[in-house]
């Protein structure tokens, strides 16, 4: 009896899987205005997944201008201290973007590892000098792994052991009084 209990409570705890979803902007084609700091941001909602970040990888393609002319980030959330992945330094490492386009993936997992990923993301990029012209080719995608959060789990676990604890006193309290004493009859001869 100990036994299925403490299999069936560990297949029930190893059964929170992690949720991961492919979350893809296709806007098409955009242009990231040259010379302007204003640039260009396309966001997209995350929502219905687990609570914190496990995994997380950016895929996006530019096409045409020139890398060093260019800032960019991806942003979760909205507010002023939402937390961005600054995406200059890996576009900037490409001078000159071909004008079929460079396919970059990103895996930005250690930098929004554990933050809750139902919320707008919001890929920024800026052309800061005059002279070409970049595009951001076939809009954007995200892949997020969610899983739940510790504490959850460890809520789940303990409430099946709980209940399993109940089962077994149920079971043994439903069990007939005669049927668990045991009489024995001495007798004594002289």
């Amino acid at each position: 009896m100990k036994t299925k209990f403490i299999t069936i409570s560990l297949l029930l705890a190893l059964n929170f899987s992690a949720q991961a979803t492919l979350y893809t902007y296709s806007g098409g084609d955009a242009v990231i205005p040259d010379n302007n700091t204003i640039g260009l941001a396309e966001s997209l909602s995350v929502s219905g997944l687990n609570v914190s970040i496990s995994a997380a990888t950016l895929i996006f393609t530019l096409a045409g201008g020139s890398g060093t002319d260019l800032a960019g980030y991806l942003r979760l959330g909205n507010l002023s201290g939402s937390p961005s992945y600054s995406l200059t330094s890996l576009v900037q490492a490409d001078p000159t973007i071909s004008s079929s386009g460079v396919l970059f993936t990103v895996d930005v997992s250690s930098f929004f590892s554990g933050y809750n990923p139902n919320d707008t993301w919001t890929l920024f990029f800026a052309d800061t000098v005059s002279g070409d012209t970049t595009t951001l080719n076939g809009g954007w995608s995200l892949d997020i792994t969610a899983v739940p959060e510790p504490v959850n789990v460890a809520l789940a676990i303990f409430g099946v052991a709980l209940l399993g604890t109940g089962v077994a006193r149920w079971r043994s309290s439903s069990t007939p009084a005669a049927s668990r004493t045991r009489t024995t009859d001495i007798s004594i001869h002289r």
